[in-house]
């Protein structure tokens, strides 16, 4: 006869009091397993799951987003009881360290009998601003006169520096300042090679300096009209026939995209990119994301930060692509545009990126707002995983070229002062 579960449930966060206290890495939790007669079941094996959630909206009936899963398994002790640190166990869906704590958070907790595949207990409890506390990864954050968020870090030789942190951001995990000279950090930047979408005009360099390269503490990306002799180059142009054809070449025109892919990757935060848009007819550059996989577009997922073309130089683009909304499946609902001027300027481009919502940002001011349903899946929002950076400057091709290209504008420079990504 199955045992049924009664469950005295416990849960526990202890906010940090002190500089160097060891920071939280979870949620204490414990619980008694009682059979159906209230006493305790010693030795019993069990599977738990957390489900941590956020809901929306106040009306009755509304549906919790889940903004982060795990699974234990655990055996009960010689009292029946289990302890547990929501925050250990292994993921379901998303990142406990990435978890946004605003807003009216609970954890579902569900458990079942190992191997019986049938859940025997589940309770949900709302969290307070406890959780908040869970944030505190960095040693101190501060706050100067004029409202801007300081971490106190310390580099690899100890040496301790302030870094400005946007507001209910912690840390900042990816960044380059672009300080050195020649080509990019190799331990951060890959590239994309060839003739790679589109139907584009350029052909993206690997290694190239003539393409990408550091200088006066700037990333530089050159589109060039300059019929260079690529060895070994990769052509196979889109919709040729010619696959993974490779010979020594005369490219017409080449320029680079340049990638954090297997360096780097992500799930939820904010990017921030600082940079002078090229502006010609044909230019089309981007700040965008993808995830590892990308074979099967658009189920896969797509972010595009900030995309611009020259024939239409007042207005960025922002998007997200997934299997319901796409630029083959129009209109696009997750597609959004917003007035700039003089792009050709330096403007700080920005991206937040949450469990439940992606948020497009120009000079810290909000353009564009994307939410997550009230009814979700990989269709519809396939957000919940790992993505990584592109930076490209394309030229030409079904958008970039759609009013012509002009190859005498070249050579022209996409300029990006610092690429900066916090969680």
């Amino acid at each position: 006869m199955k045992k049924i579960l009664l469950i005295i449930l416990t849960m526990a966060l202890f906010p940090v009091v002190e500089l160097c206290a060891q920071t939280i890495k979870g949620i204490p939790y414990q619980t008694v397993v009682r059979d159906e007669q209230g006493n305790p079941v010693a030795d019993q094996e069990l599977t738990v799951r957390f489900y941590i959630q956020r809901t929306l909206s106040t009306r009755s009936g509304a549906q919790p987003v889940t903004l982060y899963s795990e699974t234990h398994t655990a055996t009960s002790d010689a009292n029946g009881l289990v302890r547990l640190q929501v925050g250990e166990g292994t993921p379901i869906e998303g990142s406990f360290g990435a978890v946004d704590w605003w807003g009216k958070v609970s954890i579902e907790t569900e458990i079942e009998l190992a191997g019986s595949g049938e859940a025997v207990f589940t309770s949900t409890q709302e969290l307070g601003t406890v959780p908040y506390a869970l944030s505190a990864e960095n040693a101190l954050l501060l706050k100067s006169d004029d409202g801007t968020q300081w971490s106190l870090e310390c580099d690899s030789d100890g040496t301790l520096k302030a870094v400005a942190i946007p507001e209910r951001f912690t840390k900042l995990v990816f960044s380059d300042e672009f300080d050195g000279t020649g080509l990019l950090d190799d331990s951060k930047w890959g590239y994309e090679e060839g003739y790679v979408r589109n139907g584009e005009e350029q052909y993206y360099t690997v290694a190239r300096e003539e393409n990408a390269y550091m200088a006066d503490g700037c990333l530089h990306i050159v589109c060039r009209n300059d019929s260079a002799l690529i060895e070994d180059a990769l052509y196979e142009q889109q919709w040729s026939g010619s696959h993974g054809y490779r010979a020594d070449t005369i490219i017409p025109i080449t320029s680079a995209s340049v990638v954090t892919k297997g360096k780097f990757a992500f799930t939820y935060g904010r990017v921030e990119v600082r940079a002078k848009l090229p502006v010609c007819l044909g230019s089309w550059p981007a700040i965008w994301m993808f995830p590892q996989d990308r074979s099967d577009w658009p189920a896969c997922g797509e972010i595009d930060i900030i995309e611009h073309v020259g024939y239409d130089p007042n207005n960025i683009y922002f998007t997200a692509h997934c299997t319901d909304f796409n630029s083959n499946n129009q209109p696009n609902r997750y597609a959004n545009s917003a007035p700039i001027e003089n792009p050709e300027d330096w403007h700080v481009y920005s991206f937040e990126w949450h469990p439940d919502r992606l948020l497009w940002f120009i000079d810290g001011e909000l353009q564009a707002t994307v939410l997550c349903g009230r009814t979700y899946s990989n269709t519809n929002w396939p957000y919940t995983k790992d993505f990584y950076l592109l930076l490209n400057f394309a030229f030409g091709g079904g958008w970039g070229g759609r009013e012509g290209i002009d190859v005498t504008a070249l050579p022209l420079e996409y300029v990006i002062d610092y690429v900066r990504i916090y969680q």
